[in-house]
């Protein structure tokens, strides 16, 4: 009986969550943009984000309320990104504003790139499935707008930026501050970004659970040393979690702020029952209630990383602080912060190293002095924003605020600076980091319990990740492969063999902003590739619109110009078509005996699919369109 209990009550869980995604992903909705097919209708949009510069656009979010058509209005739900062209002035656009479009949206496409972030998952995984490119012609404001809860959240959030902006004015150390109190990450650079990153302190401005940590237990050790609080001690805790909901909301409840705020709202319901309950427990509770919010937070890094963090903390935390005994108080305090933060890696270095491919070695110094020097900052900017209203309080705070910041900076840009700070070009395939996992668990327990089962399987399971790592090597040095990448106006063309690599475009792409960082870094990271060598076996011609290659027995060119095939037919494996190329070239070309055609990401995507059909149409050929299916990569 007990056993078809257990079956039932399973069974139940499984549907009800399966029921709850359902739900949750507004393509299963009759009412999503994606299932309703209206042409020549408009869209009427509620902005669900302010405007964010980015270097050729200004971005932002937009919920979809209406589908207008001439003769009815159909309610409709969806997420849509905005990109609005700089070629106008810029939108005088707010959260809250309804705006009116064309119903002609595209599609999110992922680039593909090997290694690279995959955008399209990313967005689908926040119920965003479509953009829009709009100029000045194409919206119009309309006079409703949208006053409900995320409003005033966000009028609040742009009001505590404005507070920040009035008393701290260099605009690097605003940055940090933003992202410090609120979370607005937008203003930090992106090498400062990379600085924290690789010094391993990038949680102090990814507000998360360390901020909800903090101001909650600030709050209700405050409270406890007043007598009143000792002796009403369920008071001092419901303040202490109303104050924690305050700051939240401040920060304009971000899903990282809003995660972090519910679970330490069920550890504090858990202290006021007069039961002892585990923490785990009440761990598992807030994330329970979590998901049934939004499902899909079980696969968000930050959502992995707060939990594993804290369940970390709990798990190592004592065992590792008792391995010392130390007399001196301030010693002991600096034991203390050593000991957590060497908890809290234990269950999230595998993560970072499979999601981020790289782990600071000098987490343990930076720690040391930027939890300490970033919580006195956050508390004079919380006090800054009260008593914004006492402009003498708020300068003084202002410049405490910025001279913290100032000296944090300087330590941390010194500390990335060393080579060592840093280990990077990590790649795991999710076997990989499973076993690593594995051993990291069993080994931490096998210390912590001194038994011999526990350390046989973290050996098991470290042999087991030395077999994986050496097959993975083995792909990596038997690896011939060619790839032509999809960036945006640009032709990348990328020959591999083993770990060495060599691209005619390298040169010229350095100049291109992020290329390295974005594309070259994460492909070689993702191959196991070393520096460019141009010694890889190939034969090379080149000219400025032409090249011709040999390699692993293949024929490759790659041309703006299709004059040479005017007439004669030659035989080539792969031909790859660049900007330049038009209908006319591709109607007189003779492509005969040319097995495989690819139009690179220099071509846009319209002329590209009329190009495309061309080859369909005319030569029989199914081209493979960059910009429209993602890199093009072939194993050889």
């Amino acid at each position: 009986m007990h056993t078809l209990r257990g079956i039932l009550l399973n069974c139940w869980i499984t549907s009800a969550a399966y029921l709850i995604c359902v739900l949750h992903s507004y393509p299963t909705s009759k009412n999503w943009i994606g299932n309703q097919k209206e042409e020549n209708s408009f869209l009427e949009l509620s902005m669900s984000s302010d405007l964010e510069e980015k270097p050729k656009t200004y971005k932002a979010q937009a919920q979809i309320i209406n589908t207008l058509r001439k003769d009815s209005i159909i309610p409709s739900k969806g997420e849509i990104l905005l990109y609005f062209t700089k070629n106008d002035s810029k939108p005088n656009l707010k959260f809250g504003d309804h705006i009116l479009i064309p119903n002609t949206l595209q599609s999110i496409q992922a680039n593909g790139n090997p290694g690279g972030f995959d955008y399209k998952k990313y967005c689908e995984s926040q119920n965003i499935f479509h953009s829009k490119f709009l100029t000045r012609d194409d919206w119009q404001l309309l006079k409703n707008k949208s006053h409900g809860l995320a409003y005033h959240l966000n009028h609040l959030n742009q009001k505590t930026r404005n507070i920040l902006k009035l008393y701290i004015h260099d605009p690097q150390i605003l940055g940090i501050a933003e992202a410090l109190l609120i979370g607005y990450r937008k203003d930090v650079d992106q090498e400062t970004w990379q600085a924290y990153s690789n010094t391993g302190i990038v949680h102090i401005i990814a507000i998360s659970g360390l901020h909800m940590a903090m101001v909650y237990t600030t709050v209700r050790w405050l409270l406890l040393l007043i007598p009143f609080f000792k002796n009403n001690k369920r008071l001092a805790l419901v303040i202490s979690i109303l104050f924690m909901w305050l700051f939240a909301a401040i920060t304009g409840l971000p899903p990282s702020v809003s995660r972090a705020a519910v679970m330490f709202t069920f550890i504090g319901i858990g202290e006021m029952t007069n039961r002892k309950i585990p923490i785990y427990n009440n761990l598992a509770a807030s994330a329970l209630f979590l998901l049934c919010i939004n499902p899909f937070w079980l696969f968000d890094v930050g959502f992995q990383l707060s939990y594993l963090a804290l369940i970390s903390l709990v798990l190592f935390y004592e065992p590792i602080y008792h391995q010392l005994f130390i007399r001196n108080k301030v010693v002991d305090a600096i034991w203390k912060l050593l000991a957590g933060t060497l908890a809290a890696q234990i269950l999230t270095f595998p993560i970072c190293m499979y999601y981020f491919h790289q782990f600071p070695l000098l987490f343990l110094i930076t720690n040391l002095i930027a939890v300490p020097a970033s919580t006195i900052i956050l508390y004079l900017e919380i006090l800054l924003v009260f008593f914004s209203w006492i402009p003498s309080f708020a300068k003084m705070a202002g410049w405490l605020v910025s001279t913290g910041i100032e000296c944090l900076n300087a330590f941390v840009y010194y500390l990335s600076k060393f080579s060592f700070s840093v280990w990077n070009g990590i790649q795991l395939n999710l076997l990989e980091f499973l076993l690593l996992f594995l051993l990291v668990i069993f080994a931490a327990i096998a210390v912590m319990h001194k038994h011999t089962k526990y350390l046989l399987v973290s050996m098991l399971s470290m042999l087991t990740l030395g077999i994986a790592f050496s097959v993975s090597k083995i792909n990596t040095l038997t690896q011939q492969k060619i790839i032509i990448y999809n960036i945006s106006k640009q032709s990348v063309l990328q020959l591999i063999s083993g770990n060495k690599h060599y691209s005619p475009d390298y040169d010229r792409m350095k100049s291109i902003p992020n290329w390295e960082t974005y594309t070259y870094k994460p492909a070689t990271t993702f191959l196991g590739l070393k520096s460019i060598d141009k010694n890889i076996p190939l034969h090379l011609i080149q000219d400025s619109n032409f090249i011709y290659l040999e390699f692993c027995n293949k024929s490759i060119v790659r041309t703006n110009n299709l004059s040479f095939l005017a007439k004669d037919s030659i035989y080539l494996d792969y031909l790859i078509l660049s900007k330049g190329v038009t209908k006319t070239h591709l109607e007189e070309s003779n492509i005969k005996y040319v097995k495989h055609i690819i139009l690179d990401s220099s071509i846009p995507l319209y002329q590209a699919l009329s190009l495309k059909s061309i080859l369909q149409n005319k030569h029989k050929k199914n081209p493979y369109v960059v910009v429209e299916k993602g890199a093009w990569i072939v194993d050889l």
